[in-house]
């Protein structure tokens, strides 16, 4: 349908546009105006996100191997960024957010709150609103296909 933008192009084109993930957590960075490691800022947000969280867990959930996720965990630990205690599960030591670590994430917070103020200045509220409801929509269904996975056919 001439004039009508494909989805699947579309859906292609933002990927390969944010797939350049180092890219965009620096540019949120700037707007945060926080200087870190862009990785060590990712973990931190991902232990924030999921607190009190185990190595294994911060492995699975940033795409890291359990040697690499217990190293970024030391690092932010030793940056005075994350606390880290033994759960309930003795064996298992958790991460949690400092107080010095989530003034940190509060202002990556706030730099995500005015990127996106920027990319979506010139946005209706009802587009802002329609883009909002689609886009939890759409990863309302992508969550449940991956934990569906396997157990029913497409």
């Amino acid at each position: 349908m001439e004039g009508e933008l494909d989805y699947y192009d579309v859906w292609m084109s933002v990927l390969g546009r944010t797939d350049r993930e180092n890219d965009f957590r620096a540019l949120l960075l700037e707007y945060a105006e926080v200087e870190f490691d862009i990785e060590l800022a990712r973990s931190l947000v991902l232990v924030s996100l999921h607190e009190p969280i185990g190595v294994l867990a911060l492995a699975d959930l940033s795409g890291q191997n359990h040697p690499k996720a217990s190293r970024t965990l030391a690092r932010l630990e030793a940056l005075g960024l994350v606390g880290r205690s033994r759960g309930a599960d003795q064996r298992i030591r958790t991460a949690t957010t400092t107080t010095a670590g989530r003034q940190i994430v509060d202002r990556i917070d706030r730099g995500r709150r005015r990127l996106l103020a920027d990319v979506f200045h010139d946005w209706s509220a009802a587009d802002q609103a329609t883009f909002a409801r689609l886009s939890q929509r759409y990863g309302d269904r992508i969550e449940e296909l991956i934990t569906n996975r396997g157990r029913t056919a497409p």
